[in-house]
């Protein structure tokens, strides 16, 4: 027992570094999984795979210690009756004990009785390791900190003259960080509004809305919301079910409010290719519908719960330009006309219509205030409007060179032009990679 001490604890530590990596490369796995097409439209593939063998490998390197330090384990223990045996009778040797007939065969006799439950004793280490892991896992987990029932004020709908209210918010997905996620953040928005936030990649704009919902911890600030609220996701949520009962979600059928909800989503032609229309049943995470039928799915749901508030994040992403030209009018101009709207984009077409725009840079409110406000007022607005508009020409001469018209469509500046769009996309790429 003492022998196996050691070795127990070095099976122990292992096994908890065995479970680590195993969830780490679960996880990415179920990533790389859910996120084939892309991978296989940007040719990916070896890469991750790489990454993926590397994860593997990591694993497979704790697992091999766990199992040689089991097999130690294992080997004291079913060499301890011979090692016992040889052990007793080599003292009484020593000892000058006479090595009789009767006590030769009775402790003969008693090793075998202890035998069996010294063989079994490995095992049932091994089981209590194993056993005493996986509650510590869950016990860390269960005793995680609850993000606080205070973090947002909730308010009926019409108890007060705004719909959302923040005030010198800081919030931190980490609290351990020294730099929050946002700071210094000020919002009031009234009843009826419609507000776009736009910034560029990872300034804040997705975590703004998580905490109007309440769902990223906050260190200081207050937050008020006045009614009910809606929130629809950049990655969408799909039930396994049927399409109705995906857009219906425990509410009762209204065939007039259902009607329209598919005529503003833009689902009536999806729903008479699909074999059953809407009482098609959706696969597991939405695996037999497009992205962009998963993500209007998901605005119809939304839609009709008709709450007093609305929080989309970038929910044309998903879909080509006519269709989410058509969610843009149909849903936030007209089924939500009424109704407050904020609204994470990255189209800047969409924006100059909104009541107003806030501005995201580094986890702060860079710029707030209508279309022709902020468009000459600060630097911010204006750098993603011109990489929109680069974006724009360096597509449509693209398009145009693939269709071969090159030379007789675009005249030699076209052509500086092009290069130079080409050019700085590619830099911005650059810096961004760096």
């Amino acid at each position: 027992m003492l022998a196996n001490v050691p070795p127990g604890k070095m099976q122990e530590k292992f096994q908890e570094k065995l479970m680590d990596s195993k969830d780490v490369r679960m996880k990415a796995t179920s990533e790389i999984l859910r996120n084939m097409r892309i991978l296989k439209l940007q040719g990916w593939e070896m890469r991750f795979l790489s990454k993926i063998i590397e994860l593997r490998k990591t694993e497979t390197n704790w697992l091999k210690r766990y199992l040689y330090t089991s097999a130690t384990v294992t080997f004291v223990f079913w060499g301890t009756p011979t090692f016992v045996a040889v052990v007793t009778f080599g003292a009484c040797m020593l000892m000058g004990i006479p090595l009789e007939s009767g006590k030769v065969l009775s402790a003969l006799a008693t090793f075998p009785v202890l035998q069996e439950p010294i063989y079994v004793l490995p095992d049932t280490i091994s089981m209590v390791i194993q056993t005493k892991v996986s509650l510590d896992r869950i016990a860390s987990f269960l005793c995680l900190e609850e993000l606080p029932s205070d973090a947002v004020q909730r308010m009926p709908s019409g108890g007060s003259d705004f719909a959302i209210s923040i005030s010198n918010g800081c919030f931190s997905w980490e609290a351990s960080l020294e730099v929050p996620t946002l700071k210094d953040l000020n919002i009031r928005v009234r009843p009826g509004m419609r507000v776009a936030v736009c910034g560029t990649l990872g300034s804040g704009k997705s975590s703004l809305l998580s905490c109007i919902l309440g769902e990223i911890p906050k260190l200081s600030g207050e937050v008020q919301i006045c009614g009910t609220t809606a929130y629809v996701s950049q990655s969408a949520w799909i039930q396994s079910g049927k399409i109705q009962e995906n857009i219906l979600f425990g509410k009762e059928m209204n065939k007039e409010k259902y009607d329209r909800v598919l005529e503003s989503c833009s689902l009536n032609k999806d729903l008479e290719i699909l074999p059953f229309g809407d009482q098609t049943v959706i696969g597991e995470r939405g695996i037999n519908l497009s992205g962009g039928q998963k993500q209007r799915i998901q605005i119809a749901r939304a839609l009709y719960q008709d709450t007093d508030i609305y929080l989309f994040d970038d929910p044309f992403s998903a879909v080509d330009a006519q269709t989410g030209s058509h969610l843009y009018k149909e849903c936030l101009l007209g089924d939500l006309a009424s109704k407050t709207v904020v609204y994470v984009t990255h189209q800047i077409e969409f924006p100059p219509s909104a009541d107003l725009i806030l501005v995201m840079k580094d986890g702060r409110i860079a710029q707030a205030g209508k279309y022709d406000e902020i468009l000459g007022s600060g630097e911010e607005f204006m750098e993603l409007v011109g990489a929109h508009k680069d974006a724009l020409t360096t597509l449509d001469a693209i398009n145009a060179m693939n269709r071969g018209n090159m030379s007789s469509s675009c005249s030699g500046s076209a052509k500086l032009k092009l290069s130079r769009s080409l050019s700085s996309s590619e830099k911005k790429d650059k810096a961004n990679e760096d």
